[in-house]
């Protein structure tokens, strides 16, 4: 379960397969049963018996695109601060491009039917293997798929931030982006994703495109002001 932050633009290295989106390599798996885990742990909402809810894989998703993807999230920093002035969205997505992190940390994901997509059925069984997160089970008309995160996913991350401090990035990070999604729906956050004419436009079965330089034009417009 250990491992360092993405440092490469596409490590997922995906190709589009016949019929569905590309599978990530193996050698992934772990690092996304990690990103995953914060994803979970740090959107989770309290439940009974000292666990706690994450609601909606749908919203997951929406908050992991939002981590793989450095310019997206730079961008909704922006239009936070255009639209409450908030100088701290600046600062942050400031940070972002003074650290290239879309070069640097970027993790592609494929878009599909339904935007963007991660198959996290195995990083998920590795986490429920470990004792960390499983599976809320189904009752008959529910559709949505909830996880319940354990105690002892609390106690995994500090662990291994100890052991890695370097792991600490996923916390700052996903941090950050709960200050834009907080427990909005995942509808809702993908309907913002939508906006983005490269990520609407991109065909199935391909990875989503950077917003990179479009972002950057705008940040420095925003500084010049």
């Amino acid at each position: 379960m250990d491992g360092q932050p993405e440092t490469t633009t596409s490590p997922d290295a995906t190709r589009p397969a016949r019929g569905g989106p590309a599978k990530p390599q193996i050698g992934f798996h772990h690092r996304d049963a990690v990103r995953l885990l914060y994803i979970l742990a740090l959107g989770s909402e309290e439940a009974a018996h000292d666990s706690r809810i994450f609601r909606c894989e749908k919203r997951a998703m929406a908050i992991d695109f939002l981590v793989r993807y450095p310019d997206y999230l730079a961008d909704e920093l922006l239009t936070r601060f255009e639209t409450e002035g908030d100088p701290a969205g600046l600062d942050a997505a400031s940070d972002i491009f003074d650290a290239d992190e879309p070069d640097l940390r970027t993790v592609a994901m494929v878009r599909w039917r339904r935007g963007a997509f991660q198959n996290i059925e195995m990083p998920l069984s590795i986490l429920a293997a470990h004792g960390l997160v499983r599976p809320l089970k189904q009752t008959a008309g529910q559709r949505r798929h909830d996880f319940i995160v354990l105690p002892a996913a609390f106690a995994f991350i500090e662990r291994i931030e100890r052991e890695q401090p370097s792991l600490g990035w996923y916390r700052s990070r996903v941090e950050l982006v709960m200050t834009l999604t907080g427990f909005r729906s995942g509808s809702d956050l993908k309907g913002d994703q939508y906006l983005h004419p490269e990520y609407r436009d991109a065909r199935h079965g391909t990875e989503i495109p950077s917003i990179k330089e479009r972002v950057l034009a705008r940040l420095r417009s925003l500084r010049g002001r």
